[in-house]
């Protein structure tokens, strides 16, 4: 017996809880849902947010406090400003004063970087009756750096280096050759070059 009333009497606060919360739902989903939004005519939002401006900025005036107003002057520069020459009685160089506060530190003297020119090659001139040869020399290998023949002469190079040089001067009938090699300088050979060592 105390059990069916224990389980009635927990029946009954359940209904009656679940109808509160039904009851209290439904008029809050009446109050959002279901009310029209009230209808404001257009003249009295705008006379509204006209009165809510004008007191806006009444207190923003009289809580700001009044701003300097500075003026500038417009600077007008010419385009074509006139060149005045100075007359030398009225230059007079400024004087500069010495503030004791800065001080200027010494720049470490420039030195300029030493040029060291590179060692001149040893070069000859060879003259002929069919032109003239110039050569150079770089240790073992050698250069031709010019083959002018002569009057009459024409110039045909066999070899121009680096091993030898090989110049023939060419007229009819004459052939003058001039053949040169390096040994540390340039030398002067007839027929087979020589052996280098």
């Amino acid at each position: 017996m105390p059990r069916l009333f224990t389980t009635a009497l927990w029946l009954v606060a359940t209904m009656v809880s679940t109808g509160i919360v039904w009851t209290a739902t439904s008029r809050v989903a009446a109050d959002v849902t279901d009310r029209p939004a009230p209808v404001v005519p257009r003249r009295e939002v705008i006379s509204q947010l006209e009165s809510e401006a004008a007191q806006a900025s009444s207190t923003t005036t009289s809580t700001r406090a009044p701003t300097p107003t500075t003026t500038r002057t417009p600077t007008t520069v010419p385009r074509n400003p006139p060149v005045t020459t100075p007359s030398p009685a009225t230059t007079r160089p400024a004087p500069t004063p010495a503030s004791p506060s800065t001080t200027v530190a010494a720049r470490p003297p420039v030195i300029a970087p030493t040029t060291t020119q590179a060692p001149s090659r040893p070069t000859a001139t060879y003259s002929t009756s069919g032109g003239v040869v110039r050569v150079a020399c770089d240790g073992f290998f050698i250069q031709l750096l010019s083959a002018t023949p002569a009057d009459g002469w024409s110039t045909t190079v066999v070899a121009g280096g680096p091993v030898n040089v090989d110049v023939h001067f060419v007229r009819l009938g004459q052939d003058v050759s001039v053949k040169v090699i390096c040994f540390g300088q340039p030398i002067r050979y007839f027929g087979d070059p020589p052996a280098r060592p």
